[in-house]
């Protein structure tokens, strides 16, 4: 478990270990909770699954008094931000719209699952050490159209690559928000591997995320059965997520990639807000 700094736990209304969660309309973000259980040896405190519903954080800290942007060297650790999952545990979320798989999607990403796993590198600059590292913890990714019958996506781990990105131009241990927010409905290259990291400046990080806000990029496509055999997947509505060996990953959120118009649409309409922001 990597070291999370606690702040007040989020107030909710928990309905046992099996139960709906509601996230706020309709967005592509999971919209409910079906099924969780926290395990054992899990960050004390982090124990609500409904904050894994609704957008990735871009900024972290405010209840704790100290703010600050998550980057790709800063993730995520609030409370209210992250849910836990030990040794045994799971998480199992719902989406109203469903997923679909399609060739068309960015890299075919159908999917983001966000965690706050984050770069090791030199303060203030975010310099990568060489080779790059990284603090993660590997979880399985599973996916289901039914909430029945999941498949695994092998080869893709959650809370691992690649490191929530929430802004453009801010640094990567800046207080204060910046104003280009990064897109978090639009997938990493998943070609890239962590040596591409190596030695890179924090400036030349973000141009391999080339926008995006990070987060671990599934193709639907790639669900395999029990025998190894793809899924044959063209859509899916739940995903679990369960750890790895004696991990314990945090989730922060999941998103559904849109089709390449619609994201198209999505930085078109950013690139509007900035300019009005700096305008008037």
């Amino acid at each position: 478990m990597r070291l999370i700094i606690s702040r007040l736990l989020i107030t909710g209304i928990f309905m046992g270990h099996v139960g709906v969660f509601a996230a706020r309309g309709s967005d592509p973000y999971a919209d409910s909770v079906v099924s969780y259980d926290v395990g054992v040896g899990g960050a004390a405190g982090f124990d609500n699954p409904a904050v894994t519903l609704g957008s990735p954080e871009r900024v972290t800290g405010e209840l704790a008094g100290f703010p600050g942007v998550v980057s790709m060297f800063s993730g995520p650790f609030g409370t209210d931000e992250l849910f836990s999952i030990g040794t045994g545990g799971h998480l199992t979320v719902r989406f109203d719209e469903p997923v679909t798989d399609a060739a068309s999607h960015k890299f075919g990403v159908d999917l983001i699952v966000f965690g706050n796993a984050f770069f090791s590198g030199s303060f203030p600059d975010g310099t990568h050490t060489d080779p790059a590292g990284i603090f993660s913890e590997p979880a399985m990714i599973e996916v289901s159209a039914d909430g029945v019958t999941f498949f695994e996506v092998p080869d893709v781990f959650a809370d691992a690559l690649f490191p929530t990105q929430g802004y453009r131009d801010a640094g990567p241990f800046d207080a204060s928000p910046g104003s280009v927010p990064t897109g978090f409905r639009i997938p990493v290259n998943p070609a890239l591997a962590l040596s591409d990291f190596d030695g890179l400046s924090f400036a030349d990080a973000l141009d391999l995320y080339d926008g995006s806000g990070g987060g671990t990029p599934v193709d639907l496509a790639d669900a395999v059965d029990g025998l190894g055999q793809p899924a044959g997947l063209t859509e899916a509505s739940y995903v679990r997520i369960t750890p790895i060996g004696g991990a314990t990953p945090e989730i922060d959120a999941f998103v559904a990639v849109p089709e390449p118009g619609t994201a198209a649409l999505l930085l078109a309409g950013i690139g509007v807000a900035m300019v009005r922001r700096r305008t008037g």
